[in-house]
């Protein structure tokens, strides 16, 4: 049997889950799919993500607010972009909405967007489908749809042009519910 196929004892699965760990954080959910095919016996595994939290290895609550920092203060992504993220790694939603509470709460919304819109150096569009294509990228970057607005606003776009934007991202979320 091969090397990446063999199956692995209590202390082994553990060991393999620490090497996990080190290379980079890990939500609980993340961790379990990776090491379920490894464990020579599913009853070996929860006691080795037990264990991995009580040394203080694999904690979700941790490993939110460290994604939802980074998220925001690197990549200056907005909290719907983070929270789709956190759910995408399995973190609990009680979890992730106090991640995000901590920290884009205390934030303005409009300021971390202008901040967004200097680091990728976005212009003005000058088309309706230029900012049509801009509006879709700021949803998906995470921000909300009356923040864009104002932004384009502010940028003195055709006022038809935003009221079309902002009334198809409306239907669109609707029809995501």
């Amino acid at each position: 049997m091969p090397r990446s196929a063999r199956r692995l004892n209590a202390e082994d699965l553990y060991q393999h889950a620490v090497r996990l760990l080190a290379r980079r954080g890990r939500t609980r959910a993340e961790l379990s799919r990776l090491l379920a095919p490894r464990a020579a016996d599913a009853a070996s595994l929860e006691p080795v993500l037990a264990r991995l939290a009580g040394h203080g290895y694999l904690d979700d609550r941790r490993f939110a607010e460290s994604l939802a920092r980074y998220q925001h203060d690197q990549e200056k992504f907005g909290a719907q972009r983070a929270g789709r993220e956190l759910r995408r790694r399995g973190v609990a939603e009680p979890v992730a909405s106090a991640a995000l509470r901590q920290v884009y709460a205390p934030r303005d919304e409009a300021a971390l967007l202008a901040a967004y819109i200097r680091k990728k150096r976005l212009t003005a569009p000058a088309e309706p489908r230029a900012a049509a294509r801009l509006f879709r990228r700021l949803r998906l970057a995470g921000f909300t749809s009356p923040a864009i607005c104002a932004c384009l606003r502010r940028w003195r776009l055709d006022s038809e042009w935003i009221d079309a934007l902002a009334e198809s991202a409306e239907e669109n979320s609707e029809e995501e519910a």
